[in-house]
Formats: structure tokens, C-alpha cells, sequence
């Protein structure tokens, strides 16, 4: 859905195609492997004995300043989306991400120098973390290219080498290692400053393959905001709805087998299915969802707890979840395509995330969770073209081979709603995985929907909403005031506010 951007929410059809499969059993998925080799020299990569002292501020570690005026460095070469670009060091806005987890950008009025910005950022501590902002050289400044830069630092050991020696070697506390990625380590500096400052240091080090600080990047929300009541879902049931035709449902009536009991043959509702919603929140305790939730394994990294409560604005994922696993013939709103699958909130996408986190969630309890709806990505603007970190690569392949007791954990990604400007599928390196399934949207008209993005990568289309007289998808929506409902566009809603009847998007 295109609520804005940033993390493209895309996914409301995915999780409904998602669904579909999970509920009739089609989960047939092609394992694959990857292996690599390293051709650095290990005697050239030799280890060293004697440990580095760590920068812990930009007086110290090369490419520093210090207090009497020395310039402070503007340009760096860093690793984004598994590509070297070079970044310049905004002097005109930070980041402040606040005790809850959510980000918010905030302008430098006067614009800060060279010499008084490392003392402007520690003006706003008291505010929260503050994370330097970064954007592309000679690039125009978007919402699309700005990174945030993170006191996380990603090592690779060099060939032969332990990256349990690492955190020695660089005199820093380790943040965490990554399982998929056995040669790669998460160390953590003492600040964002930090770790930009020793960068250049720390990547001459003979143990050390490659350095980089960990770049935070704000994905957009693929969802398209504004649908309680079995018979509003088009998309499930076609019953003559008004807006919809005939064959724009998934024909799911007789696949659920209502009113046999759930565990009885020929019954396919999810039971026994774990999905997990990752995405920017779940309300656990929407009455339509509650039964369905597993409040015990839920995780945000954004506010880095086990409480995946949505945050203000933050209202795609509790919408994807409804639509993927609402709870049905319970006599209360909706129901979801797999009513009886069990749905684990995975936090991820309200505040901006490094590569380290998105591999996390894409490896967090693979044992368990057989079913991933991803319903973001990088800018749907037909120019970005963006893909996974060296982590999230990695979680990727270990997922998709040692996922769901080896059969291969199963993940879901919208495949962009920049159809109506030009923007393909391909140029979305998660879409575009061969260890994702890419998923577009069609309408309740059997046409494409405008905004879905075109691409060979794409498995499957899902209906979804569209131009009028197309209808949305009605789904749970967060309680109350919050939430796509009631409409700010003048539209007509359902009275109900804790259902939609407008949500869409790939």
C-alpha cells in the first residue's frame, strides 16, 4: 500500500496471496545454496598480535577532528545495499530515534559547521539516540537515498581468520554474530561519530577483510490506506459485490469447508501456521486478531523489545496482519485468508533499520515461523535501484535452506507499487531474490491495479485495490481513532473503526 515513500508498505496483496497458498498447501519452494570463496591472501591477512586502541569520539582514529577547528571530514566510501557508494555527511538535519523506538528527522537551525557539529549532536542527547543523516554525492537529496549512520560496525575476518579475534583486535564490545554469516561480526562503537572516525583505521588492520559502518535506511510502506463483514471481501467471496466481477476472488469457500471443525479432512484454515508480520507494528490486542496472536515470540527492533505495539501513524502492519490470519467465523468482522494461523509481530520497518537488523528478522525463529509477509522495500520512484546488505543476503539464503525443519522458511515481498511511474519489480533486490517470492497486485475489475510494478521476478498477483470502480480490501484496522478509518479523504468508510474497507497495494 503507498502510504508514503520511505519503506514501501507494498504488501497487503502479498499477505493475501500468502494466505491462499498457505491455506490450500501449495507451499512448494525451491531450496537453494550459495557458496563463495575469498581470494585475499591469508598471509597478506595475517593476524595481528597486538590489539587497536578503539576511537570513542571524533577526536581520536583517523579521519577525526578535535577541539581547536580541524576540519571535519564530509565524505566517505561505505557499503550500502552490498554496493560502495560515497555519502556526504548532511551539516543540516539528525535523526533522534526516542525511548518508543520511532524516528524523527530534525533540522539544524543554525546549520551546523564543521567545527560545532560533534557538539550539536551532543546538545540533543537528552532527546534520544541521535544518528548522523547521510545522502548519495552528487546526488539530489530524497527521501529515497538518505541513510542514517549507526554506532554499529560490520567486520569481516579476513581468510583464515576467527572473527571471534575481531573484537580484540579492535578493542570493541560485540553487538551480535551473525549466524548465517560466519565470517562476519557486529561490533559496536561508542558512538555514531565513533565509528565513522576509526573506519579508516580499522579497515588497514591485517586480521580484517573489510570494514564498514552500519547504514540505517527507512523503507516505504506499501500499502494503500482505506475497507467488516465476510460479505466486503470481494476478495475472498465474489457475491455480487458492487465494484467487483466475477473470478477477481481466490475461490477460498470451499478450501475452508465451513462449518466442519477446523481440524477435520479436507480443512485448510492455517492451523498450525506461524506467520510472521514483519513489518512496522501489530495490535496484538485487536479483538478480530487476539486469539490469533503469539504475544510470546514477537520482537521489535525499533524499539528493541518483545512488545510489537504499532506507534503513532504506524497502522500498515496491523492491516496486513488481518488480511493474512484475522480470526474467522468468530462472529466479529472479517476473516482473514488463513483464519486460523497463528501471527507473530516482527517490528521492523517503523524506524529506519541497518542491514544487521533486517537479517535478524529475516533469520528470527525460522525453527518455528514458516511464513514471512514483508510488505516493504526500497523506493518506488522507477530511478532507485536497491537491494539486500551482505547480512540480510546471507539470512536470505540460510532461511530459504534451514527454515521450517529444512524445507525452507518461506518469505513473502510485495513486488512495488511504483507501477504508475514506471518502476519495475527487477529493480528491487529483495523482490528480485530468488530466495523471496515476489507477489503483485491485480483489481477487483481482473485488471492490473495501476500502482503494481511489472518484472519476470514476480510468483504470483493477488487481488488487491484499484483505480474506481475498483474496490479495496476490507481488513482489521488498528482500534478506534487510529488507523486508516475514518478517511481524511472524504470517502465513504464503514462505521466500524476498528475495520477498513480502502486497503491495497502489492
Amino acid at each position: 500500500m503507498i502510504n508514503s515513500r520511505p519503506y514501501r508498505v507494498r504488501r497487503f496483496a502479498a499477505v493475501s496471496l500468502i494466505l491462499a497458498m498457505l491455506v490450500t498447501g501449495l507451499f512448494l519452494f525451491q531450496k537453494q545454496g550459495a557458496t563463495g570463496s575469498s581470494s585475499k591472501d591469508p598471509v597478506a591477512r595475517r593476524l595481528s598480535s597486538e590489539p587497536v586502541p578503539s576511537p570513542v569520539s571524533l577526536h581520536s582514529g583517523v579521519g577525526s577532528v578535535d577541539h581547536d577547528g580541524a576540519e571535519l571530514r564530509q565524505n566517505w566510501s561505505l557499503s550500502d545495499g552490498g554496493r560502495k557508494r560515497d555519502f556526504q555527511l548532511a551539516m543540516d538535519e539528525v535523526l533522534i530515534r526516542d525511548a518508543e523506538g520511532m524516528d524523527h528527522r530534525r533540522e539544524l537551525v543554525p546549520v551546523a559547521t564543521h567545527e560545532t557539529y560533534a557538539s550539536r549532536i551532543a546538545e540533543l542527547a537528552s532527546e534520544g539516540t541521535v544518528l548522523p543523516v547521510l545522502y548519495p554525492a552528487d546526488e539530489e537529496k530524497t527521501p529515497g537515498n538518505v541513510r542514517f549512520v549507526t554506532s554499529s560496525l560490520l567486520v569481516e575476518a579476513a581468510e583464515g581468520i576467527d572473527r571471534d579475534v575481531l573484537p580484540g583486535a579492535l578493542n570493541l564490545p560485540v553487538e551480535s554474530r551473525p549466524e548465517s554469516s560466519p565470517h562476519h561480526i557486529v561490533l559496536s562503537a561508542s558512538s555514531p561519530l565513533a565509528a565513522l572516525a576509526g573506519l579508516d583505521l580499522w579497515r588497514t588492520l591485517a586480521n580484517v577483510a573489510s570494514a564498514d559502518v552500519l547504514l540505517a535506511r527507512q523503507q516505504t510502506k506499501r500499502a494503500m490506506p482505506n475497507d467488516t463483514l465476510i460479505n466486503n471481501q470481494w476478495h475472498l467471496k465474489f457475491n455480487s459485490q458492487s465494484g467487483a466481477l466475477s473470478g477477481s476472488d481466490v475461490n477460498i469457500e470451499s478450501v475452508w469447508n465451513y462449518p466442519a471443525a477446523s481440524l477435520s479432512a479436507n480443512t485448510w484454515r492455517g492451523n498450525g501456521i506461524r506467520i510472521g508480520i514483519v513489518d512496522d507494528g501489530l495490535q496484538t490486542s485487536h479483538p478480530d486478531l487476539t486469539t490469533n496472536a503469539d504475544t510470546v515470540n514477537d520482537k521489535d527492533w525499533n524499539g528493541n523489545d518483545a512488545d510489537p505495539s504499532p506507534g503513532t501513524g504506524d497502522d500498515h502492519g496491523t492491516a496486513c496482519a488481518g488480511n493474512a490470519a484475522a480470526r474467522g467465523n468468530n462472529s466479529l468482522g472479517v476473516s482473514g485468508t488463513a483464519p486460523e494461523a497463528t501471527l507473530v509481530g516482527m517490528r521492523l520497518i517503523s524506524a529506519a533499520a541497518t542491514d544487521a537488523q533486517e537479517a535478524e528478522a529475516m533469520g528470527y525463529l525460522n525453527i518455528i515461523i514458516q511464513v514471512k509477509s514483508n510488505s516493504w522495500g526500497p523506493a518506488d520512484d522507477g530511478v532507485t535501484v536497491e537491494g539486500p546488505g551482505i547480512l540480510a543476503k546471507a539470512a536470505f539464503v540460510d532461511a530459504t535452506t534451514n527454515g521450517r525443519g529444512g524445507l525452507g522458511t518461506i518469505i513473502l515481498w510485495a513486488g512495488g507499487n511504483g507501477g504508475d511511474v514506471g518502476d519495475n519489480s527487477n529493480y528491487d533486490g529483495y523482490a528480485n531474490s530468488i530466495y523471496t517470492m515476489a507477489i503483485g497486485a491485480y483489481d477487483s475489475q481482473n485488471r492490473r491495479a495501476y500502482y503494481s510494478e511489472p518484472g519476470a521476478n514476480l510468483i504470483v498477483v493477488a487481488p488487491s485495490s484499484g483505480d474506481t470502480p475498483s474496490l479495496g480490501i476490507t481488513t482489521v484496522d488498528r482500534s478506534g481513532s487510529n488507523g486508516y478509518n475514518p478517511p481524511t479523504d472524504g470517502s465513504v468508510e464503514i462505521s466500524d473503526t476498528n475495520y477498513t474497507q480502502t486497503f491495497g497495494g502489492t
